[in-house]
């Protein structure tokens, strides 16, 4: 038996699990689990065992100095996506950029010599910039705070776009958003482009930007696919990972259509209490909570539930 687990904070939404569970042995289990913070996140890997994992905000930074080995591309973008546990050495690799690149390829995007503008200068955008360099694309860089997007701009000898922008921008083949879904730049009615991948799942303005002028968005889905087909190479080792027999993109899609019951939700709290009673179980949600009261407990279940779910 082996456990693998997604870390976030929130963590409810995440897909992984859906994702993930067609490529297990029948005796594995794959969990949802929301640390406290990154150094708790390595405790858990250690603790618990923990095979392979993916990591989502906002600890992709943060577990960057913690893990024992880094890789050569996690190292570069400066953030960790996936580890692998191997006798208690912890390995951090980041696998973000060729969610970016595949899924822009899928939709029919030739790369090399293109334009692409990233929207943001967070942890995505860094793979994102950083994969589309490594793909010879054009690379064009916007965020509202105009000195974290001029770094990464420097870093990748990428172009800048000002945020505050009144005129028309050059041609786009692609744009790569990773704003957040209520964020969209003042330029975007003076952008013209072919596509747009939207790193998020849920609406978004861009997206509505998008498709209001018919034209082709590529949902965040297909990056999360395209990431962990990655992903899974590299923490789930057993032969339907090998490189040998690829991993289809349809057969982890039509399992994150699947979601937790909000009514049926098996949620472990993990404490001093309780962890020796931490078993082999399907959890759809494990709670942090050393050194944490009833109260604090019961509102960070209910900010789960409430981003997972709404209501």
């Amino acid at each position: 038996m082996a456990l693998y687990a997604v870390f976030g904070q929130p963590v409810l939404h995440s897909k992984s699990p859906q994702m993930f569970r067609p490529l297990l042995d029948t005796s594995d289990h794959y969990t949802r689990i929301r640390p406290v913070s990154a150094e708790d996140m390595i405790h858990f890997i250690q603790d618990l065992n923990i095979k392979g994992a993916s990591i989502t905000a906002p600890f992709k930074e943060d577990i960057l100095p913690l893990v024992d080995y880094v890789s050569e591309e996690a190292s570069a973008i400066g953030a960790v996506n996936c580890i692998r546990n191997e006798g208690g050495i912890v390995l951090g690799h980041n696998t973000d950029h060729k969610g970016v690149t595949n899924a822009l390829e899928e939709a029919g995007v030739k790369l090399q010599g293109a334009n692409v503008l990233v929207l943001g200068a967070g942890g995505a955008a860094k793979a994102a910039v950083f994969g589309l360099t490594r793909a010879r694309a054009n690379v064009y860089i916007s965020n509202r705070t105009h000195e974290k997007a001029k770094a990464l701009a420097g870093r990748y000898g990428a172009d800048l776009i000002p945020w505050e922008r009144t005129a028309k921008t050059p041609w786009f083949d692609a744009v790569v958003s990773t704003l957040l879904p209520e964020a969209i730049p003042p330029f975007a009615g003076y952008m013209a482009f072919g596509c747009l991948l939207d790193a998020v799942y849920k609406p978004s303005r861009m997206s509505e930007h998008a498709r209001s002028r018919r034209i082709k968005t590529i949902p965040g889905e297909r990056w999360l696919i395209w990431q962990g087909i990655e992903a899974a190479r590299l923490y789930i080792n057993n032969k339907k990972t090998t490189k040998e027999k690829p991993i289809s993109p349809e057969t982890l899609e039509q399992h994150m259509a699947e979601k937790p019951c909000p009514e049926n939700l098996c949620i472990f709290v993990l404490n001093e209490k309780s962890k020796s009673d931490f078993g082999e179980g399907d959890y759809d949600l494990v709670v942090s909570a050393f050194g944490k009261s009833d109260k604090w407990i019961a509102a960070i279940i209910d900010e789960e539930k409430h981003l997972a779910f709404g209501g």
